[in-house]
């Protein structure tokens, strides 16, 4: 049975691969700290140890694979892009998988596997020079690194959505690795949608209008601009002749 630390757990997409796949696993312990995530997790699978935050964590016990989905706010194009920098960034916690292996290593308890999974410009020429770095030091650390960009439109999934996954496997064990062939999409996002979803997961309409003036961006005076046209919006987001 494949034993597993699920690093930045979120609500344990690694873990219902590993169910949807049918690979006996048992997860030895998760890190995630987002009370929501943890909330989702344990309604999801019940209650699960966690090490709790990463950067605490003193040393994780044995397990075969460690699943780490770090940080992507500071690295992909909806965020500041930041980077992945040391104990200043939530990206920069990749670097706390880093000290937790080395650990690993002086016990002799590497993982034989690990997966990463990240946004795709975690590959690009802003962001590569420190994925190499990674690369390079799993490299050092005794794995071999298999790594691809991959889109979930290419696996089932109606939807645009490309990832980086990485694959490292012990040098010692490794015999090669492929990633899967893309597959043919036979779905539509039509199929994938509840016909009656109840009133509860609906915003309501008041409460829509409540948050239109936060949205609104007061540091310019409640102006919006269309072409060269200056458009005045009053408090209730409702544009003035």
């Amino acid at each position: 049975m494949l034993t597993v630390n699920e690093l930045f757990a979120g609500i344990g997409a690694f873990r219902k691969a590993l169910i949807n796949l049918n690979i006996p696993h048992k997860i030895v312990g998760i890190s995630e700290i987002d009370k929501f995530a943890i909330a989702s997790y344990t309604a999801i699978y019940g209650n699960t140890r966690n090490y709790g935050d990463i950067s605490k964590i003193y040393k994780l016990d044995y397990a075969d694979l460690w699943t780490y989905g770090f940080p992507c706010q500071d690295i992909s194009i909806a965020g500041k892009q930041k980077g992945l920098i040391r104990e200043e960034t939530r990206s920069g916690l990749l670097w706390e998988v880093q000290r937790l292996l080395g650990m690993a290593a002086l016990y002799d308890e590497l993982p034989k596997y690990l997966i990463m999974e990240n946004v795709k410009t975690l590959v690009s020429k802003r962001f590569m020079p420190d994925f190499q770095k990674w690369l390079d030091w799993l490299n050092s650390c005794g794995y071999n690194t298999y790594w691809q960009i991959m889109n979930a439109a290419d696996y089932g999934i109606p939807q645009h959505r490309e990832r980086v996954i990485a694959v490292s496997i012990l040098k010692s064990i490794d015999i090669g690795f492929d990633f899967p062939k893309p597959i043919a999409l036979n779905l539509t996002l039509q199929d994938l949608l509840e016909k009656n979803v109840d009133k509860k997961y609906y915003v309501d309409p008041e409460k829509i209008r409540a948050i239109i003036p936060q949205i609104i961006n007061k540091e310019l005076s409640n102006t919006i601009r269309r072409g060269g046209e200056v458009l005045q919006i009053n408090t209730n987001g409702i544009l003035l002749p």
